[in-house]
């Protein structure tokens, strides 16, 4: 078995190769808009640094992160695209740390537009977006408010607003009733503002779900003209949608998580395995261990009907998943320590083993499986497909 840069023998590979060709989908989709990507949560867990610079690469001309902190260490790496600040600040220290940063903030109340009213200059605006929650009721100025604040924006030298936008609460599901209805008060905002000021106004309203259906959301009737997309998990290689999958949509995964086996045991009919004895064997079988856990983002609920891919088909995840480990249950398969097992992602061979499916089984989202991925995962960034785990060097890259 090779040596790891690690001591444990669990991987997470970064295909850069599968992010260049999501990240040409979305802009594709995009049909002509800027595209915004998404990195925030350090990169769905995929590693900031890498993909920021894979996407800026492919061409994406913007970046969003959620606080001030991922931004500044987009910064300290030397990514210097432009990136949005979709948490906003709250405070004067954050706010002072977003300028010094170069990072455009978002409004979502009077307490920011007040903490970047002070740190702009009327020689030298400081550009702001503007947060409208039109049905998410998360964040962003309440429909309702969002005209004083822009009035107040207007009247203010020392900001710059380039653009207004909203966040669609139901784009993933099959009615897209309430996702057109978002779109038309943004419309209304955005037509407002544009007659007020004399001149257009940018909006933009597309998450994943948002780009992949926009000839359904952004119909013409709604009025609605964007000039920008914002796609997060699509860029990732997940389908937003429980009704498409990722290859349906013409998506590649771009983690794979990745281990190999560390320890193996037949047991009996009759045996269990795992904390509690919660499974038993109802029949003599061989059982796998798996040096990952929960403490790696492996849900405790995995074996509630998660698979892994190993010696060449998916095989049932059994007994509790803890800490450090987990078991497979191999049956009568020839399994060897030191054999690889595939728990997402893409097989050195090419099989896609969805991430997806691991979370419906899970009772979860492909979302929380990938920002899951523990820190003591190493990740390696490399291009086409991961490597077989028998041969090559694997040294950190992210």
């Amino acid at each position: 078995m090779r040596e790891f840069a690690e001591e444990r023998p669990v991987w997470a590979w970064i295909d850069l190769d599968a992010l260049g060709h999501n990240a040409r989908r979305a802009m594709a989709c995009a049909d002509g808009r800027t595209v915004i990507g998404v990195v925030k949560a350090n990169a769905y867990g995929h590693g900031a640094e890498a993909i920021a610079r894979g996407l800026m690469a492919e061409g994406v001309a913007r970046l969003a992160v959620v606080s001030v902190g991922e931004g500044a260490a987009l910064r300290r790496a030397g990514i210097a695209a432009p990136i949005l600040l979709l948490g906003g600040f709250d405070d004067a220290a954050n706010a002072e740390r977003a300028l010094k940063w170069g990072l455009t903030p978002v409004l979502h109340d009077r307490r920011g537009f007040e903490l970047a009213r002070r740190l702009g200059r009327s020689d030298s605006p400081l550009s702001v977006e503007v947060e409208i929650d039109t049905g998410m009721r998360r964040m962003g100025i309440e429909e309702e408010a969002a005209p004083g604040l822009l009035a107040q924006i207007a009247e203010t030298p020392q900001l710059s607003l380039s653009a207004v936008f909203t966040h669609l609460a139901r784009a993933d599901e099959p009615e897209l009733e309430e996702s057109r209805e978002q779109a038309t008060k943004l419309a209304g905002i955005q037509r407002a503002l544009s007659a007020e000021r004399g001149r257009p106004i940018d909006s933009h309203l597309a998450n994943s779900a948002g780009l992949l259906r926009r000839e359904d959301i952004e119909i013409e009737e709604t009025g609605l003209v964007t000039r920008a997309v914002r796609p997060g998990l699509m860029l990732y290689g997940v389908s937003p949608f429980t009704d498409q999958s990722a290859e349906a949509l013409d998506l590649e995964p771009v983690m794979t998580l990745a281990a190999q086996v560390v320890s193996l045991r037949r047991i009996s009919k009759g045996e269990s395995v795992g904390y509690g004895g919660e499974w038993r064997a109802d029949r003599a079988t061989l059982i796998a261990t798996l040096p990952l856990g929960y403490a790696d983002g492996i849900p405790r609920s995995a074996m509630a009907g998660g698979e892994v891919f190993l010696a060449g088909a998916m095989r049932p995840i059994v007994g509790r998943v803890s800490m450090d480990y987990l078991g497979v249950d191999v049956g009568e398969a020839r399994v060897e320590v030191g054999q690889l097992a595939t728990i997402f992602g893409r097989t050195p061979e090419g099989r896609r083993v969805p991430v997806e499916h691991l979370a419906a089984a899970c009772g979860t989202i492909g979302y929380e499986i990938l920002v899951g991925v523990g820190e003591r995962v190493t990740r390696q960034v490399g291009r086409g497909l991961p490597p077989d785990g028998d041969s090559g060097s694997l040294d950190p890259a992210v």
